[in-house]
């Protein structure tokens, strides 16, 4: 049978990691399995956790354990824990979330063994948060069909989680270009929508995994500085891909921008504030589609 790599990767995560490991080492499949466990130089006790729970690894499951002793950022840590792959399918679970079915692998790797016009394959995710009108929520609405890459950008559907891809899609341009990039803060939407270029992808109504929002986690709250580095992705998916997504993309990036620049203005904060402005500038031709709301 082929093997499944699947990533792990963790930093500052000793809450959270032992749920993540059980998640995973729960998983009944009839093929072998490749543990990549990459974490970036954690300063609390989360290698320690790992070291302790890997000691009971299942047979079918072998572990590849990187603690690393410089912090190198969240993408960096993610080129790595790929170039450490060598199945024929890739999944992934970041260290603070978890998978709650333990048929998922086993589900996906069917999926795209028998119809292999695909190239990934995701399903819908939980959240679980402290705040109750988040909690136990749908983190997208996944239905039981195909997606575009365009879906997946504009809609941000998939969930890392819930990815199950054939590593095939590391080879191809789009890819070749991100890891081009290892300044970007996100890698994942970017990856999802280059496995279009492989084949097609299929989304799944079923709820298999979960989404752990919490204050430390690298995506929550308001964050101008991370929005600049969220531009700079937003343009690099734009120039490699073109059409309706550069069109959605440079919109993406105006009105992330003018919002930002209103507020920053207001709090004086001059320097954030300029650095936005020539995002504006730079996108201005999109002012007539924000003020349209097109993209809403």
């Amino acid at each position: 049978m082929n093997k499944v790599s699947i990533i792990v990767l963790t930093y500052n995560q000793e809450k959270f990691i032992e749920k993540n490991l059980e998640g995973i080492f729960m998983q009944k499949v009839n093929f072998p399995v490749e543990l990549i466990i990459s974490d970036d130089c954690s300063t609390d006790e989360t290698t320690s956790v790992i070291s302790n729970f890997i000691k009971n690894t299942p047979s079918h499951i072998k572990v590849k354990f990187t603690s690393h002793q410089k912090n190198l950022g969240s993408t960096p840590n993610f080129f790595d824990a790929l170039q450490k792959c060598t199945g024929k399918y890739l999944a992934f679970c970041e260290g603070d979330d978890y998978w709650t079915d333990e048929n998922k692998l086993q589900i996906q790797y069917d999926f795209l063994e028998t119809n292999t016009e695909y190239s990934m394959c995701f399903h819908q995710v939980k959240n679980i948060s402290p705040d109750p009108q988040i909690n136990e929520t749908v983190f997208a609405h996944v239905e039981d069909r195909d997606y575009t890459p365009f879906e997946i950008f504009r809609h941000w559907t998939v969930h890392t989680t819930s990815v199950f891809m054939n590593a095939e899609v590391l080879k191809n341009e789009a890819v070749k270009t991100l890891f081009k990039h290892p300044e970007l803060l996100y890698f994942d939407t970017f990856l999802y929508m280059a496995c279009s270029l492989n084949g097609k992808i299929r989304g799944s109504n079923l709820t298999m995994s979960c989404y752990l929002r919490h204050e430390e986690g690298l995506s929550n709250g308001i964050n101008y500085q991370r929005d600049l580095r969220h531009n700079h992705l937003d343009e690099i998916i734009a120039e490699t891909y073109g059409g309706k997504v550069r069109e959605y993309a440079n919109w993406q990036i105006f009105s992330r921008s003018r919002i930002a620049f209103i507020h920053l203005l207001k709090q004086g904060r001059l320097s954030l504030t300029f650095q936005h402005l020539k995002w504006i500038l730079k996108k201005k031709g999109n002012l007539k589609v924000y003020l349209k709301k097109e993209y809403l």
